[in-house]
């Protein structure tokens, strides 16, 4: 049977033939430092192969390659990744919820990924969530610095359990130390996967998200609307790619 990243691989080799070069003779776009976290499936190290990858590190490194851009990849936690976009030109973070208060913060490239935020209960919970004033009366985990957070806190004026990462927050849920689990729909069923859970059980889906790439607002606005128009054509591999990473993903270091 063809593995589904084989099938990703193949699809970034024809990629490569069919694609044509944005950049005319002699003309060089600027380096691009591109930061990310370990946030699977879209981007984790893998600890087999200690390489980066994941489905938006797929997507990614092909937008680089049609846009003739030089780049370094970068691993880090996701504050840093963040502060280092936003203060240091020619430098981006992804994949980055876009939303309103971050809007003027940096210059945009995307979506990536759709992606969208949920809160899950323990399998065989008996907790029922029908909107966001119905979480008062309960313990609510989620990743330290995520918008999807942040947000919460905010619509549903609540203080969430905040861990250092979706993993975490899992394993609090599973534990019994939260009665529910904000997170994306693609990251809990990697995050319990990796912890050896079964799935948990969606208590409310809240809303979509734009994941997309941020960069300084010192980068080039040319090349910025240039890697907007070729993500436009990305869409068949951003298919291939969420398929591929959505099955036998290795488990986090």
């Amino acid at each position: 049977m063809i593995s589904p990243r084989y099938l990703v691989i193949c699809s970034l080799s024809f990629l490569a033939i069919a694609g044509t070069a944005r950049v005319s003779a002699g003309e060089t776009n600027p380096h691009l430092s591109l930061l990310t976290e370990q946030n699977p499936p879209y981007n984790f190290r893998d600890p087999k192969s200690d390489q980066i990858e994941g489905s938006a590190v797929e997507i990614v490194k092909e937008l680089m390659r049609r846009a003739n851009v030089d780049y370094s990849l970068t691993l880090m936690p996701t504050a840093r990744a963040y502060r280092a976009a936003k203060e240091t030109p020619n430098t981006c973070a992804f994949v980055i919820n876009r939303t309103k208060t971050r809007e003027a913060t940096f210059k945009w490239v995307g979506p990536l990924i759709e992606g969208g935020w949920a809160l899950y209960r323990r399998p065989g919970s008996s907790i029922v969530i029908h909107d966001l004033d119905d979480l008062k009366p309960y313990v609510v985990a989620g990743k330290l610095g995520s918008a999807s957070v942040k947000s919460l806190e905010r619509s549903a004026h609540i203080k969430v359990l905040a861990t250092i990462n979706d993993d975490l927050a899992a394993k609090m849920l599973y534990h019994g130390r939260a009665d529910l689990w904000i997170s994306g729909v693609s990251n809990a069923p990697a995050a319990a996967r990796d912890i050896g859970v079964p799935p948990p059980e969606l208590a409310l889906l809240w809303k979509k998200a734009d994941l997309s790439l941020a960069c300084s607002r010192k980068t080039d606005p040319a090349l910025i609307a240039d890697l907007n128009r070729i993500n436009q054509t990305l869409d068949d591999l951003r298919k291939k790619a969420l398929a591929a990473y959505s099955q036998g993903l290795p488990p986090t270091p």
